[in-house]
């Protein structure tokens, strides 16, 4: 058993961060808005393109991402509180996530050759850590989470 002390302090500590990562997520949401609302009302034309123009969609899609991977962390934030346990799969779907993320962002043709490896090696580690920790489990990709998912290996109970 822990000491009721440390227990409380975790707790505080989860409840802080989860605030901080709300807030955050709304903020994210109304720049989400906000810059999509932009780039559908522009009067920008890009040819075979509809209403959003590339550029526009390399502006609005990392804010998405933002959002998605800071769901992800509450999620796997409030199960290791809950359960003391860390959610390998979540760990490493969240860093295959910021790296889209990145990638997004980042200006591709400007890079040098070992900074490109060195990001497809990243992804590659990232993605197989992810596949085998799914076969391990037996469970593939999907909300119900079993042993192989986290570090102590209990089952994941369901919501």
């Amino acid at each position: 058993m822990q000491n009721p002390l440390i227990q409380r302090l975790e707790k505080l500590v989860s409840i802080f961060l989860t605030a901080i990562l709300v807030a955050y997520i709304l903020v994210e949401m109304v720049e989400l808005a906000y810059q999509f609302g932009k780039a559908v009302i522009s009067t920008e034309g890009e040819e075979g393109r509809l209403l959003i123009t590339k550029e526009q969609t390399r502006e609005v899609l990392p804010v998405f991402f933002s959002i998605l991977i800071a769901t992800e962390l509450i999620n796997t934030l409030n199960f290791y509180v809950r359960e003391h346990l860390i959610l390998i799969r979540s760990i490493l779907l969240i860093g295959l996530m910021a790296i889209g993320r990145k990638l997004l962002t980042v200006d591709l043709v400007h890079l040098e050759g070992a900074t490109v490896l060195g990001i497809a090696a990243l992804i590659l580690a990232l993605a197989t850590g992810h596949y085998l920790m799914g076969r391990s489990s037996g469970s593939g990709i999907g909300p119900s989470a079993s042993s192989g998912d986290r570090a102590g290996g209990r089952d994941r109970p369901s919501s």
